[in-house]
């Protein structure tokens, strides 16, 4: 596995137009992923991918099982001859995961909940429905939680961002209008199960992986 960072020149029309549709990215994170799998069922859910808001700077960060063509998204999104992006090994600090261990953590994520009294016409099954208060998503992720692998206390993690994304899409028929409730934690969680744990920071939480949601990505304490 591998852990990418593209810094995002957000002066740049295509960057702007990324920003408000994350089928852009989608499309472009896609392409810069050179896997055997790409496209099966595994191969999706081991891409993973997200935009981080750090003080001054706008970053494209990428999970993939393959080292990426950064060159692709730089030249697309960000700052050729300036910043070419990086690539580290994520196995490093994946091996290092120990029951009891306490990191600091940033997801962003599509926290949502299904209802089965109420049936979407298109597939036949419950309509999705997104969490909108800080308090039902502070919620939805230590449910979470208890089948990935590590615990929160709620006084220990916040919501510090949540928005709507509202986009289209081409599928079969036309085009799709897309909306989605993103909303990014931080905080301090503990590790309660290594292997489950692992397998969560590769294989990503939630739905709407496709759209910049579900990465979590951890950092030792001190940091």
């Amino acid at each position: 596995m591998y852990l990418s960072r593209v810094f995002l020149d957000t002066t740049r029309m295509e960057t702007i137009r990324a920003l408000s549709s994350p089928q852009i990215f989608h499309g472009a994170v896609e392409a810069a992923v050179e896997t055997d799998d790409r496209g099966s069922e595994q191969g999706q859910r081991r891409l993973l991918w997200r935009i981080d808001y750090l003080t001054d700077k706008c970053s494209l960060l990428l999970l993939s099982e393959a080292p990426p063509n950064l060159s692709l998204l730089v030249h697309q999104f960000g700052f050729p001859g300036v910043h070419e992006g990086e690539t580290k090994s994520y196995l490093p600090l994946l091996d290092r995961l120990r029951e009891g261990q306490r990191w600091r953590f940033r997801l962003r994520a599509n926290p949502v909940r299904s209802s089965f009294k109420e049936k979407d016409e298109e597939t036949g099954r419950g309509k999705v429905f997104a969490h909108v208060t800080p308090e039902q998503q502070k919620q939805w992720l230590i449910r979470k939680s208890a089948t990935c692998g590590f615990s929160l206390e709620p006084d220990e993690f916040d919501v510090i961002h949540s928005e709507w994304k509202k986009f289209s899409k081409n599928q079969t028929g036309g085009r799709h209008q897309v909306t989605l409730r993103t909303v990014t934690f931080e905080g301090i969680l503990t590790v309660v199960d290594p292997i489950l744990f692992r397998q969560t920071l590769i294989k990503g939480i939630g739905r709407a992986k496709a759209y910049g949601c579900g990465l979590m990505t951890i950092m030792p304490m001190g940091r």
